[in-house]
């Protein structure tokens, strides 16, 4: 990161980090100095000119879960979850033999001090959270003019899974497509989409330990995430009555696993049994199953 010096009127000279996050050519509105567990960020409030949105007539599908973060009708899987260092179980233990006053229910100055670097620690592990999705919630908005995901009960889910959960923040990453994506399409939780065979639209049931399943109708195997990602892209463009889509080619796949890559935390591959019925077919409409 650059420092650069920033004169605020009535304060002087700072040395600041991440000036550059302010876009070139704007206009500055507003700019507040915040004070946030013992650090000070300066809130800048900006005027872009408004993006169009993408009209290319693409559409991808999407499957979060809890082993493949995320997981896309294209084949890409994503993985990424973002540890909370070790120090700060060092520094709970601390905080927790730090004295505490039952009449006044403060604790001491040190307490203080270490609770600070506890919420310091929080905040950061959350905008490194924030910032993978924004990253990948901003390629797939620009390049995908139909977005289809599944109202799951990820809320319910981190109650079972816990830290799994927590760690990769994949309901902001759903809310943070919502607010981005042209078109965004979204299918009921109940709507059956895993274990449905995009080639013949055979329907079974497949435990959560089965990643991959062979089709006992037309003998396909297929990778239980894609297919699940590409059973939602065809239920979501149903319901907009959309039909004929531009295909991803392998460039496309290529240049979106490659930016996936590049992001912090990211790991990013494609699933060995990746392929759509759209992809193998070279066909131009979504296939015509009924997943249901």
């Amino acid at each position: 990161m650059k420092k650069r010096t920033l004169h605020i009127q009535g304060l002087g000279d700072f040395k600041v980090i991440g000036l550059e996050q302010i876009p070139n050519a704007c206009d500055i509105t507003t700019a507040n100095l915040i004070e946030r567990n013992g650090d000070y960020f300066l809130h800048v409030t900006v005027y872009v000119s408004k993006e169009e949105r993408v009209h290319n007539r693409k559409a991808i599908g999407i499957d979060l879960g809890v082993k493949d973060q995320i997981t896309f009708s294209n084949g890409i899987k994503v993985k990424y979850n973002v540890e909370m260092p070790k120090r700060v179980k060092r520094l709970y233990k601390v905080f927790l033999r730090s004295q505490y006053n039952k009449e006044t229910k403060e604790r001491s100055k040190r307490g203080q001090k270490v609770l600070a670097k506890i919420k310091k620690e929080f905040a950061h592990e959350n905008n490194q959270k924030k910032d993978i999705n924004n990253k990948i919630a901003h390629y797939v908005a620009t390049n995908y003019e139909f977005v289809a995901y599944q109202n799951d009960p990820i809320k319910e889910w981190q109650r079972l899974f816990g830290r799994r959960i927590y760690q990769t923040s994949i309901v902001g990453f759903r809310d943070t497509l919502k607010r981005k994506v042209s078109t965004p399409l979204e299918v009921d939780r109940f709507t059956k989409t895993t274990g449905i065979c995009m080639y013949c639209g055979y329907s079974l049931y497949l435990n959560l330990s089965e990643r991959v399943f062979k089709c006992p109708s037309c003998g396909r195997v297929q990778d239980r995430d894609v297919s699940a990602a590409n059973a939602i892209e065809y239920e979501g463009l149903s319901l907009r009555n959309v039909r004929e889509t531009l295909v991803d080619d392998d460039a496309s796949t290529s240049n979106m696993l490659e930016y996936l890559k590049r992001i912090p935390h990211v790991k990013a591959s494609i699933a060995g049994e990746a392929r759509s019925p759209k992809q193998v077919d070279g066909a131009q409409e979504a296939p015509s199953v009924r997943v249901g």
